[in-house]
C-alpha cells in the first residue's frame, strides 16, 4: 500500500488537471460572448472523412453528427505536428498501429486538418531545422510561457479553437507536471505599475493571457484556410527541375533534380544531380518524397532529408536540406522548372569583371 499511494495521488493530479480549467487562476472573469458569436462556434470543427481514422481514434475520439471528433476535428497543423501527435498516441495511449496505417492517417490529417501556405510559411524555420534566433514580437508573455520548454515554432504552427488551446494546457500540466513550475505559474506578484506604452497593467495569469492571445492569433478557422482547402489538389510535379543552393562552408551548388510521379496522390521518385561551384565535387542521389496539403515537400534522398514550400503555379520550390542527427548541417536550395525559357541560377565566383 505504500507503494501505491503515491502513484495514487500523481494519477488523481494528472486526471485533474487533464480534464480541470484555469477558471480558478484567472485574474478577471471571462468576457462574455455575443450569441452570434456563440452560434459560429457551435459550427466550428472539421469533419473526419476517413474511416481509418474513425476507426483506430474513436475509442478515445467521440464523434458526434456531423462526423466532427473531439480534439482531431478542432486542430490544424504540420505533418510533423501531426506526426507527434500519432506517436505519442502509440506510446503513452496504447493505439495499435501498422506503419502502413500510420502513414495513411498522417497523411489525411495533413492535408484535411493542415495548414494553408500563408499559415505555414511563417513557421518554416522549424520544419526546415534552422538554427536561428527567433523572436516572436506580437506578444511577449505568450512566448516567455511557452518558449520554456519548447521553440515558439511549434506554436505558431499550430490552429486551434480557444476551447483546444485550454485543453493543449491541461494536457501539458497533466502529462508534464514540471510545466506548471516552469511556465504556467505566475513568478512574483501581479504588476501593479502601468508599462511601458503607459497602459494599465495586466494582473491575468499566464495561462489566460496565453490562451486570449492564441486563440486569436490562430484560431482553428481562417480566410487563409478556408480559400486553400477549396481549392486543393495534389501538385503536378512530373519532369525536369534545376537546383541552386548554398551549403555553409562549401558555397554554392547547382544541378539537376528529375521527379516522376507514383500515382495521383502525390508521392515522387526524384533522381539528383548536383556539382559544388568551388572545387567541383558532384554529387548524385536517388530519393522519395511526399508532397502533404498540396505544397508542402517532405523527402528523404539517401541520408539527407528535405523541406520545401512548392509555390501555387508548380514551377517553383524552396526550402532545406539536412541531415537527420545534425540539423545544422544543410544547404538552402531552390528549385526552378526546366522549360522553354533561359533559368539563370547564380554564379559560383565571389565577383564578376564588368566589361568596358
Amino acid at each position: 500500500m505504500k507503494r501505491t499511494l503515491p502513484l495514487l495521488c500523481l494519477t488523481l493530479f494528472a486526471v485533474v488537471a487533464l480534464f480541470g480549467t484555469t477558471a480558478g487562476l484567472a485574474q478577471q472573469p471571462p468576457t462574455a460572448q455575443p450569441p452570434a458569436a456563440e452560434d459560429e462556434k457551435k459550427d466550428e470543427g472539421i469533419p473526419v472523412a476517413s474511416d481509418l481514422v474513425r476507426q483506430k481514434c474513436v475509442s478515445c475520439h467521440r464523434a458526434d453528427d456531423k462526423n466532427r471528433m473531439t480534439r482531431i476535428s478542432f486542430r490544424r497543423t504540420t505533418p510533423e505536428g501531426w506526426e507527434e501527435t500519432i506517436k505519442r498516441m502509440v506510446t503513452l495511449n496504447g493505439v495499435k498501429l501498422e506503419p502502413a496505417e500510420a502513414r495513411e492517417i498522417l497523411r489525411y490529417l495533413a492535408d484535411h486538418h493542415g495548414l494553408a501556405p500563408e499559415e505555414a510559411q511563417p513557421a518554416a524555420f522549424e520544419v526546415e531545422r534552422r538554427m536561428i534566433d527567433y523572436k516572436y514580437t506580437a506578444d511577449k508573455d505568450t512566448e516567455q510561457t511557452c518558449i520554456k520548454c519548447h521553440s515558439m515554432g511549434r506554436v505558431i504552427s499550430q490552429r486551434r479553437t480557444k476551447e483546444e488551446w485550454e485543453l493543449l494546457i491541461a494536457m501539458h500540466r497533466g502529462y508534464y507536471p514540471l510545466s506548471d513550475f516552469q511556465a504556467f505559474r505566475r513568478s512574483g506578484p501581479p504588476p501593479r505599475e502601468p508599462d511601458e506604452s503607459g497602459r494599465p497593467p495586466d494582473t491575468r495569469h499566464p495561462m489566460d493571457k496565453a490562451i486570449a492571445h492564441l486563440s486569436t492569433a490562430f484560431p482553428l478557422v481562417t480566410p487563409e484556410w478556408s480559400a486553400w482547402a477549396a481549392t486543393m489538389r495534389p501538385p503536378r510535379l512530373d519532369g525536369r527541375w534545376a537546383i541552386a543552393g548554398y551549403e555553409t562552408g562549401k558555397g554554392p551548388i547547382f544541378g539537376l533534380m528529375t521527379i516522376a510521379a507514383q500515382g495521383d496522390a502525390g508521392d515522387f521518385t526524384t533522381d539528383t544531380k548536383f556539382t559544388y561551384g568551388h572545387g567541383n565535387q558532384s554529387v548524385a542521389r536517388h530519393g522519395r518524397s511526399i508532397v502533404y496539403t498540396g505544397f508542402q515537400w517532405r523527402g528523404k534522398s539517401d541520408d539527407v532529408r528535405e523541406v520545401l514550400f512548392v509555390d501555387r503555379d508548380w514551377r517553383h520550390a524552396r526550402g532545406r536540406w539536412f541531415t537527420g542527427a545534425y540539423d545544422e548541417l544543410g544547404v538552402d536550395v531552390r528549385l526552378e522548372r526546366v522549360g522553354g525559357d533561359p533559368i539563370l541560377l547564380g554564379d559560383a565566383e565571389t565577383r564578376i569583371k564588368a566589361e568596358n
